[in-house]
């Protein structure tokens, strides 16, 4: 009787001690395991250092681009590359504020994550439409392709956000 309850007692990974039913860990390590950032949350932890590296060369891009061809663009070229800067600042910043909050892995995550991706639909659909309308750039898959992208990403991520035990257990703080 001793063998059989031995081989039924699942031990944890870690500590050898009692491990929960359909789990690998004891309570104390799973909490520990799941207030890491793990498994699929590297994909939007990757994303977001992504994100903010590439709103600051884009802020650079287009601010040297303004200051160095200003008087040579039109008025129109003028208004649509200002509201992409200030776009670019707007998203570099709310980019810090949420990748903050991931990083110190903080209770309103989720909601702002899922903000942050609809945020960047809006962005470069409006971004889209306005060179099409003003800059007479065509309406082709390489235009709609970035649209594309970041609906994708919110099919996927928002879903995860919404359901995944691992963020509801990460985000507690």
């Amino acid at each position: 009787m001793d063998t059989q309850q031995k081989v039924k007692r699942r031990v944890c990974m870690q500590c050898d001690s009692d491990a929960l039913e359909g789990s690998d860990f004891c309570a104390d390590c799973e909490d520990r395991e799941f207030r890491k950032i793990r498994g699929w949350l590297i994909v939007p932890a990757i994303g977001l250092v992504l994100s903010v590296l590439v709103n600051l060369l884009s802020i650079t891009a287009t601010l040297r681009l303004l200051i160095d061809h200003h008087s040579e663009m039109s008025g129109t070229v003028n208004a649509v590359m200002l509201f992409e800067l200030l776009a670019f600042i707007g998203m570099f910043l709310f980019t810090l504020y949420v990748a903050g909050l991931f990083f110190r892995k903080k209770r309103t995550l989720p909601r702002n994550y899922i903000l942050f991706l609809f945020v960047g639909v809006a962005y470069v659909t409006l971004d889209m439409l306005l060179g099409h309308y003003y800059l007479n750039v065509p309406m082709d898959y390489e235009a709609l392709k970035p649209v594309v992208r970041n609906l994708v990403s919110c099919a996927i991520w928002i879903p995860y956000f919404l359901v995944s035990l691992r963020v509801k257990r990460t985000f507690v703080k």
